[in-house]
């Protein structure tokens, strides 16, 4: 029995398909482990959507030379040359071609490279799967996307966008819920562009709603432009006691010139409607920003600044614009580092100022939350109430994946601090 070891990187897609890939693995007869020191073979699954991410797997696939490996995920697609250059023997599972795993691994145990590149409408749901965390289920709704944003590489790795049948979507929940799961987590490039046959992501979620249980839904990124056709029909869903009242909206820019030069497909009013829409529900807001981005000017960065301040999200994900390969913004002109750097550090600052703010008027709220991770320390727990807050909280026992009542008693930027009751 061979040794593997999986590294993953990436978005909570990575995760599932890194899961999916060590379940088949181990029903093919392959012993998933945890040390890398022994390792017959490595997997890494792998992510290029930010510079200092690809430094990093290009740093671990040297390391690992002395091993034989496969490089799994979207690099295979988006970086070809520079991964095969960096490990020429390695052999390449594209995104696309998870199930092919198994045979992967044993052709490459032999000695031989080998590649399974291009795209395919591979469905992946209702494999077998060893889940990083045995109370949530991460379920990929569809592959690929509808967008062009002039920054974004991901689309170059995975492709048009293909939405996976309803009935197996359903199907994958329902089984993960008889093995334990508490937590599903709907992913996909755009949730909100998920479209099968007739059924749109709000009929996904009524659908899901009704499958007998108690759990919660984390339904995964949308881009507002294609939450905009379906926003009444949204909002009725989130209404449902099953899926957590949290959006992760990425606004990107608070100017509509760099918006539209990003190729967006939306305007800061159209996203500041959306916004009060889901806050109407008392929907948790996460979004993202760049900054830095070639034709931002020093107005439009105060823009940004401005919008967050109106818009007030619960968390920002503030990320340095760096050109990524084969976008059309890669090939603008890059403002000074410095400039980004100082950019960074003051959206930074107010992103804390009123993540803190906003978390100290949770102080004294008094609810029941799913305990779904452990903390960093001995004994430490962390839950999620209604609207996908984090909470800290110190138990006894194995708590994972228990229903608790709680009550908050202290806030920081990050998460929340409570008291079983």
């Amino acid at each position: 029995m061979s040794n593997i070891y999986i590294e993953t990187y990436g978005c909570s897609n990575s995760q599932a398909e890194a899961e999916m890939m060590a379940g088949l693995l181990e029903q093919a007869g392959f012993k998933i482990i945890k040390n890398e020191k022994y390792a017959d073979l490595v997997i890494i699954v792998t992510c290029y959507v930010k510079s200092p991410t690809e430094q990093k797997i290009l740093f671990r696939i040297k390391q690992f030379s002395n091993k034989k490996m496969i490089i799994a995920g979207c690099m295979p697609e988006g970086l070809y040359k520079k991964i095969t250059d960096t490990a020429p023997e390695a052999s390449l599972v594209s995104t696309h071609h998870i199930k092919e795993i198994a045979q992967a691994v044993e052709k490459t145990l032999q000695g031989k490279r080998i590649e399974h590149l291009g795209e395919s409408d591979e469905i992946k749901l209702c494999l077998p799967r060893i889940r990083r965390n045995p109370v949530i289920d991460i379920v990929p709704i569809s592959s690929g996307c509808n967008s062009a944003c002039s920054y974004c590489c991901v689309r170059l790795a995975k492709g048009k966008l293909f939405s996976y049948p309803k009935d197996l979507i359903l199907k994958e929940i329902e089984f993960s819920l008889k093995e334990g799961c508490k937590e599903i987590w709907l992913t996909a490039q755009d949730t909100a562009s998920y479209d099968f046959g007739k059924e749109r992501l709000p009929g996904l979620l009524n659908n899901i709603s009704k499958i007998p249980g108690n759990f919660f839904v984390r339904v995964g990124m949308m881009n507002v432009r294609n939450v905009i056709p379906i926003a009444s029909e949204l909002m009725k869903a989130f209404e449902n006691k099953k899926i957590y009242k949290f959006v992760h909206l990425p606004l990107q820019s608070g100017s509509n010139k760099v918006l539209k030069e990003m190729n967006r497909g939306y305007t800061i009013s159209q996203f500041e409607n959306v916004a009060k829409a889901f806050d109407s529900l008392n929907c948790q807001l996460w979004t993202d920003i760049i900054v830095g981005y070639p034709t931002e000017e020093e107005e439009d960065f105060l823009e940004t600044l401005e919008a967050i301040k109106k818009i007030r999200p619960d968390w920002v994900n503030v990320s340095k614009f760096g050109p990524r390969p084969g976008t059309p913004a890669a090939k603008l002109k890059p403002l000074p580092t410095s400039v980004i750097k100082e950019r960074s550090r003051l959206a930074s600052d107010l992103v804390r100022e009123i993540s803190l703010e906003k978390n100290r008027k949770w102080i004294g709220w008094v609810g029941e939350i799913l305990i779904s991770e452990r903390g960093k320390e001995k004994y430490q727990w962390i839950g999620r109430n209604f609207a996908y807050k984090p909470i800290l909280i110190e138990g006894r026992g194995d708590l994972l994946g228990k229903f608790l009542k709680v009550r908050t008693i202290e806030a920081t930027p990050a998460y929340l601090r409570g008291e079983i009751l």
